[in-house]
């Protein structure tokens, strides 16, 4: 693949591939309107990459790039996906390259873009950049909603990348929404125990891979950059920081500083801002960055990327992530992972009694990432990506009384509009649980042999039809969901 060398060459890349993908806009007011094209268009069936710029209140050449990796065209670009790529040539190409994932070192390099301008020390001031109000409803201006943040683990040494929004707060005061259980928040408070100060890079612009990289969830002591390395092809080029953190020399604007411990700076209220649930989240008091130094090139670009309800077409296929997760974690006769309706669903092989309830422990404990709200257990003969099979498993598999557990006091996001008001009072600091619930759509393993026949064509038998009267057979939905499912699972099947 061809690594890009900022976000600069992406764009351009992806305007040769197809002039459809970009739109340039001019003189938009920062305040709600920039946002409300963006949440607009991302909300459409074909959402372009838009470039803001000559955005009122700040000099031409102060761009904002939304939507980066949100189509087809634009995702695989950044994942190295080949774009001819379809079903199940597509899932085993996804599953084959997780499989086969090798960290790349970062490579340091001497000189950057990103050094044609700094501001340090009392001469900062990041007002000067374009801060979107992106909700009616924001508390204030974000200029950091698709940020690649870097921190360094002071016990570990080791490079962590995370998106965590960046409210405004003054010239040099942003807020860094760290939410609690990431490992963000984690090498934060190494720190914070210690009485130290921690140092953070916010990349506020950065070559689509260390984006990308960041929802990668990495397990503890893995760079991220490292990650971004395998995703690009190559090392991510890197200078030296300030404070030992390796700042990506590709980036368009990046924000170095300190997030304060609460002994030496107050805490501000964050938010309220519009969250990835479709309703606000809850203003709560944090920690605040102090921002030391800035470095940004020429007409600069600031990536945003902020939630709104609806945004895309939302979760479709297998998750290839979760299924690799699963094989790391030593699990077997997993079909498929994916995401159906407010359902995360698991399609199990079942081998043993127990066997499909073990793995539904372990996805709920938030190990791959926070538990899902609504986890759904099927039987390797539903395809989990195909709502019409998982909610005919629901209704015919389960039964409520015996299948539909309540799992307590679980690790959830801040950003729930479904918390008490006492738990909105508390400081983010604190930490949340929610309850999750499982409904086991299994057979019962004990007397699944016993179980009722489907009342359906047999898989060997519809093959056999299809290829002889299948010209007379209107095949709509496809038949190949199911198996394109079971190639793609067919990876952690031992």
């Amino acid at each position: 693949m061809t690594a890009f060398e900022d976000l600069r060459q992406f764009i351009a890349r992806v305007e040769e591939v197809s002039k459809d993908e970009v739109e340039r806009i001019n003189g938009v007011n920062p305040d709600k309107e920039l946002g409300a094209i963006y949440a607009i268009n991302g909300q459409g069936p074909n959402p372009k990459l838009f470039l803001f710029d000559e955005i009122r209140g700040y000099p031409k050449g102060y761009r904002v790039a939304t939507n980066v990796m949100g189509s087809k065209i634009r995702g695989r670009l950044v994942n190295g996906i080949p774009l001819d790529l379809e079903g199940p040539l597509l899932e085993e190409f996804q599953r084959k390259r997780l499989e086969e994932q090798k960290p790349i070192p970062a490579a340091l390099v001497s000189d950057s873009p990103i050094l044609q301008n700094v501001m340090e020390g009392s001469d900062v001031d990041v007002t000067k950049f374009p801060s979107p109000v992106w909700h009616e409803l924001d508390a204030g201006p974000y200029i950091g909603t698709a940020s690649a943040c870097l921190q360094l683990d002071p016990y570990e040494g080791w490079v962590n990348i995370g998106n965590y929004r960046s409210q405004v707060f003054d010239r040099n005061l942003i807020g860094l929404h760290h939410a609690h259980g990431h490992h963000g928040q984690v090498i934060r408070d190494h720190y914070f125990e210690q009485g130290q100060d921690a140092p953070v890079v916010i990349v506020l612009g950065g070559e689509p891979s260390l984006l990308a990289c960041s929802g990668y969830n990495a397990n503890w002591g893995i760079s991220e950059l490292e990650i971004a390395g395998w995703i690009r092809g190559e090392p991510v080029k890197v200078i030296k920081g300030k404070y030992g953190i390796p700042i990506p020399a590709g980036s368009e604007i990046v924000l170095e500083g300190r997030i304060m411990h609460p002994d030496h700076e107050p805490m501000r209220v964050e938010g309220q801002f519009g969250e990835g649930e479709g309703h606000y989240g809850y203003a709560t008091p944090a920690p605040v960055v102090r921002v030391d130094t800035v470095y940004w090139r020429n007409e600069p670009i600031i990536m945003g990327q902020p939630p709104v309800r609806f945004l895309g077409a939302g979760f479709a296929g297998v998750n290839h992530l979760a299924m690799k997760a699963a094989k790391d974690a030593g699990f077997h006769d997993i079909r498929g992972i994916a995401g159906v309706g407010p359902f995360t669903v698991i399609s199990v092989h079942q081998m043993y009694a127990g066997h499909a309830k073990r793995v539904a422990d372990w996805f709920m404990s938030g190990i791959h990432n926070r538990p899902p709200r609504y986890l759904v257990l099927v039987d390797e003969d539903v395809d989990p990506t195909n709502a019409r099979e998982v909610f005919w498993a629901i209704s015919s598999r389960s039964n409520p009384q015996d299948s539909v557990h309540i799992y307590r006091n679980n690790w959830i996001s801040p950003t729930s509009p479904r918390t008490t008001p006492d738990q909105n009072d508390a400081p983010l600091e604190h930490g949340l649980t929610m309850g999750c619930c499982l409904i086991d759509a299994t057979m019962p393993f004990a007397w699944k042999d016993k179980f009722a026949p489907v009342n359906d064509v047999s898989p060997k038998f519809r093959k056999e039809m299809i290829e002889k009267w299948g010209e007379y057979l209107d095949l709509e939905p496809k038949q190949g969901n199911r198996e394109s499912a079971r190639v793609a699972g067919s990876g952690v099947t031992m």
